[in-house]
């Protein structure tokens, strides 16, 4: 008598339970959207969140490479410099996937005006790239001889495979 009735309560717990999880909103790479659900993506980071993490990777910085107070304070600067033109770009970067997405979705489909809004796209981020070896330059100028070497020896070690969705894990960043 309680297998007859056991049995079946167990069935039906786990498929209640299981069509609750399913009824959940997606996670990890199956999630669309950001935190909230908005499906715009990842969102701007504010100054404040901007002045942690350069904080963070300050405090990261002189500790390695023991940088003078002139030279942190030389590359707080920059790396404040080089957020504000990340954000500036970032409503050219929004408008750019806007217009590919439409031209991706139009009725009927124009493999011209695809393309073009691709070849745009992929323009700015071409000069995304461009910048930041840019700014990276600008970054090891600030460094003295013995520091740069030993940022790009600790950037070596701590690069490739690791964790993290593109790999590379937490490596040492300049």
């Amino acid at each position: 008598m309680k297998k007859q009735v056991l049995i079946p309560a167990l069935l039906i717990g786990t498929l209640v339970t299981s069509s609750i999880a399913m009824a959940a909103p997606g996670f990890g790479k199956f999630r669309s959207g950001d935190c909230d659900g908005n499906g715009k993506g990842r969102q701007a980071i504010t100054f404040e969140q901007h002045e942690e993490r350069a904080g963070q990777r300050l405090e990261k910085m002189t500790a390695i490479l023991d940088l003078s107070e002139e030279q942190q304070a030389q590359v707080k600067q920059l790396l404040n410099n080089n957020w504000q033109e990340r954000q500036d770009g970032r409503s050219e970067m929004q408008a750019a996937r806007d217009a590919m997405r439409e031209a991706r979705q139009a009725e009927p489909f124009n493999e011209g005006a695809f393309r073009t809004a691709v070849a745009e796209l992929n323009e700015l981020k071409t000069d995304k790239m461009v910048e930041r070896a840019q700014q990276k330059e600008e970054l090891f100028a600030l460094l003295t001889p013995e520091q740069q070497e030993k940022a790009e020896t600790l950037r070596g070690l701590m690069s490739g495979p690791g964790k993290g969705k593109h790999g590379g894990g937490k490596g040492f960043r300049l």
